[in-house]
C-alpha cells in the first residue's frame, strides 16, 4: 500500500495516528488489532488491521457481514457510509524466510526425498497460486545452513511456486561436505533476512510481516554461537515476525526449538510424519496471512476527534479495538475506488 506525498501530509495534518489497545477494546474470543491508518480528503478513512483468536492464531476468510463498524459508540449502517473491508489481497506484503537443515544427517540420509516432498507440499500451500487476488502479497525466499560459518541462499524472492518447488529438485547430497550443524548461526541469520526484508518494505511506505520457518533434525554441533545469542534474536525479533520450528528424529532438543519457534514448534518421529508436520505450520501460517483486513469507508461526521470502533464476529467469538480520526473539513463528495 502506497500514499503519495500528498497522502502523507494529509495523514499527519488529520489523522490521530494511534490506537487505543487497553481497557477500551473489548475481547471475547477475537483479538482486532489495528496496524495503521489514513485520513483524506473529502472524508475517507481507511484503517487496517488483523484478527486473531485468543491462543494468537490469525483468524482469515472473514466477509464484511462478519463487520460492525461504531462511530462514537453509534452503530453506522451502509447506507450512512458506503464502506468496503477485504482481506490482504495486495494491502500488504508476506514475506516467508524458509530455512533448512542440509548438514550430512539430512543429505547422506534417507530424509533427503521426504524433506523435498514436505517442503515442495509446504510451498504449495502457503504461495498464492498464479492468477490469485493475493499472488503479490505472499513471498518466499529458501536458504539452507549445515556446519558453515553462514547460511546459504538456496532460492531467492519469488511468488511463483514452480521456481521454489524447482530449488527444493536442485537439492542434493553433494551440496555439502560438512557433517556439521551451525543451528544457533541459522537462527540468528535468518532471522536477520527477515528483518532486512521487513524493512525494505517499509522504506517503501508498504505494510509488512514476515514468517521465518527453520527445519533441524538434530541440534548445535559447530558452536559458532551460543544458544543465548541465538534466543537474544528470537527474544529482539520484530513484533510482526513470526518464527515457526520444525524438528524430526530423536535427535533434536525439543525444549530449545520450542523457545525458538516463539509462534509455533512441531517435531515428526519419523520421515513419515514430516509432510504433517509442514502442512500443520503451513495452516498456521495461512492464517495469519489472511488474516489481515482493510476497511475502506465514507465517514458521515463532518467535524471533530471521533472514536471508530471495529468489531469482528465469528459464530459466538466476537472482539474490537478503537482508534480515533480527526473529521475537521470532511464533506459530503466522498466516494471509494
Amino acid at each position: 500500500m502506497k500514499m503519495s506525498n500528498l497522502k502523507i501530509l494529509l495523514a499527519g495534518l488529520l489523522c490521530l495516528v494511534y490506537s487505543c489497545s487497553g481497557n477500551d477494546d473489548t475481547s471475547t474470543g477475537l483479538v482486532v488489532t489495528i496496524e495503521d491508518q489514513f485520513v483524506n480528503l473529502p472524508s475517507n478513512v481507511s484503517v487496517f488491521f488483523r484478527v486473531e483468536d485468543g491462543a494468537g492464531n490469525g483468524v482469515a476468510g472473514l466477509s464484511e457481514s462478519d463487520f460492525t463498524i461504531y462511530e462514537n459508540g453509534a452503530k453506522i449502517s451502509e447506507f450512512e457510509a458506503t464502506r468496503k473491508i477485504q482481506p490482504n489481497e495486495q494491502v500488504f506484503d508476506y514475506h516467508i524466510t524458509l530455512l533448512l537443515d542440509l548438514s550430512g544427517s539430512v543429505l547422506g540420509g534417507e530424509s533427503l526425498s521426504g524433506l523435498k516432498t514436505a517442503a515442495k507440499s509446504f510451498i504449495d500451500e502457503v504461495v498464492p497460486s498464479e492468477g490469485a487476488v493475493n499472488a503479490q502479497a505472499v513471498k518466499m525466499e529458501i536458504w539452507w545452513f549445515d556446519g558453515s560459518e553462514n547460511i546459504k541462499q538456496l532460492q531467492g524472492t519469488s511468488t511463483n511456486r514452480t521456481t521454489l518447488k524447482a530449488a527444493i529438485d536442485n537439492i542434493s547430497a553433494q551440496m555439502s561436505s560438512d557433517n556439521s550443524t551451525n543451528l544457533y548461526g541459522a537462527v540468528i541469520q535468518g532471522i536477520g533476512v527477515a528483518s532486512q526484508k521487513l524493512s525494505q518494505t517499509r522504506q517503501l511506505d508498504e505494510i509488512a510481516s514476515s514468517a521465518v520457518v527453520i527445519f533441524t533434525d538434530g541440534t548445535d554441533q559447530a558452536n559458532r554461537n551460543t544458544k543465548g545469542q541465538a534466543l537474544e534474536a528470537v527474544k529482539k525479533a520484530d513484533r510482526d515476525m513470526s518464527i515457526y520450528t520444525i524438528g524430526l528424529g530423536q535427535e533434536i532438543d525439543e525444549p530449545t526449538l520450542k523457545s525458538i519457534g516463539k509462534t509455533s514448534f512441531v517435531s515428526a518421529v519419523n520421515i513419515g510424519e514430516l509432510l504433517d508436520k509442514f502442512k500443520e505450520i503451513g495452516d498456521l501460517i495461512n492464517g495469519k496471512a489472511n488474516s489481515y483486513y482493510l476497511l475502506e469507508y465514507c465517514s458521515p461526521k463532518r467535524n471533530g476527534s471521533n472514536q471508530l470502533t471495529i468489531e469482528a464476529n465469528k459464530g459466538a467469538l466476537k472482539g474490537s479495538s478503537n482508534t480515533f480520526f480527526d473529521a475537521s473539513d470532511f464533506n459530503g463528495s466522498c466516494s471509494l475506488e
